[in-house]
């Protein structure tokens, strides 16, 4: 069982308004371009089963879109998936082999250690140093053994908001390059990135080795997460690997919302702009919010949420660990926050900035700097 899940059971408990910061869905609507596309493919009766590896027309749409600055990418080289973390599963089912090895951050994203493990493989833990990631391919170089197969890390990261700058990304690109080992860029965040110093790495890299896999969303950069449309960048060879894996596991992904997504050249650039607009002005509130209150924290460089160490708060309160004291928050105060537990980290918590209504936006702050500074007075 995750500890989020104790947390949201204890929110239905609470007795009034529950401010909730758990789920990383975006705030703001999707673009309606994609909207009417979706009105229109369901109005074209097309209800069978889509081609595994996805659309031919949007994966060419999809290539086109990971050409730019000087890259280019062939359709074959794209995977659809029935979202990106079907696209990971099927990704690392195709990749590893039981006993293999895959390195990965901590904190984490839950899937990367928990699928790796399900397949057989064994996932290494690399700790982000206190510069976040910065100097980790020299943490990555001493823990690659015979058996590491491949590195993954997201960038923004889930949880912390760490960014991938210029440099870290050259040196886990020569890294993996020269030993040999794939280097997955989850890269759901990808748009919200707000350090001025941040890279992406494309698959175009080192095509004939294809050292660097993408994996994309919907979900987070068109607020499409009920739709279940990720993709993957990779190799030829790979993608068609990886295609085979996929129809193994999981069905192709829904046909109307691939044709939906067909509409995506017709988005205008501004809904980008102003969709991380939305989510950066939040991050500021809240971070404000949080400093006008003595509440120590690291502004993210990226992503929707805020990573914040909360051991003094559960000292305060007498409980055992971060994940009962998240509960019994929720339970006493209405507050939701996922246990950093699920990410590995013991004395943290993620809170989405994403996740509470506009209606509700300032309500949800003021009960969260409240429960961060008082609660556990009242536990006595």
């Amino acid at each position: 069982m995750r500890s989020i899940d104790g947390v949201a059971a204890a929110l239905v408990e609470f007795e009034g308004m529950t401010h909730s910061w758990l789920v990383g869905e975006p705030c703001f609507a999707p673009p309606v371009e994609l909207v009417d596309g979706l009105i229109g493919a369901a109005g074209a009766k097309t209800y069978g089963y889509p081609p595994p590896s996805g659309l031919t027309d949007l994966r060419e749409i999809l290539a086109a879109l990971h050409s730019d600055n000087g890259h280019h990418v062939e359709a074959d080289q794209i995977v659809v998936t029935s979202g990106a973390k079907a696209g990971l599963l099927a990704l690392l089912a195709a990749l590893l082999e039981p006993g293999d090895e895959l390195i990965h951050p901590t904190p984490y994203y839950p899937a990367y250690p928990f699928m790796a493990s399900r397949l057989g493989a064994r996932p290494v833990a690399v700790p982000e140093d206190g510069e976040g990631f910065a100097g980790w391919a020299d943490s990555v170089a001493s823990q690659i053994g015979p058996r590491t197969r491949a590195v993954v890390l997201a960038s923004p990261s889930n949880p912390t908001g760490t960014t991938l700058g210029s440099r870290a990304a050259e040196d886990l690109f020569e890294l993996c390059r020269d030993r040999g080992l794939r280097l997955i860029c989850d890269e759901a965040y990808t748009d919200f990135r707000v350090a001025l110093d941040s890279a992406t790495l494309s698959a175009d890299f080192d095509p004939e080795r294809g050292t660097v896999i993408q994996i994309r969303s919907a979900s987070k950069s068109w607020a499409l997460c009920g739709w279940r449309i990720g993709w993957l960048v990779t190799d030829s060879a790979l993608a068609a690997n990886a295609t085979r894996c996929h129809a193994s596991l999981v069905n192709p992904a829904s046909g109307p919302t691939q044709r939906a997504l067909c509409a995506l050249p017709e988005v205008p650039g501004t809904y980008l702009t102003a969709a991380r607009a939305s989510v950066e002005g939040r991050m500021r509130a809240l971070s404000s919010a949080l400093g006008q209150a003595g509440i120590s924290h690291v502004k993210p460089e990226g992503g929707f949420y805020l990573w914040l160490n909360v051991g003094r708060q559960i000292a305060a309160a007498g409980a055992g660990d971060v994940v009962e004291w998240c509960v019994d928050l929720a339970r006493r105060r209405g507050v939701g926050l996922w246990p950093g537990a699920d990410f590995g980290s013991a004395e943290y918590v993620r809170i989405a900035v994403t996740s509470p209504s506009d209606a509700n936006w300032q309500a949800a702050v003021e009960a969260l700097v409240e429960a961060l500074t008082s609660h556990g007075q009242d536990n006595s």
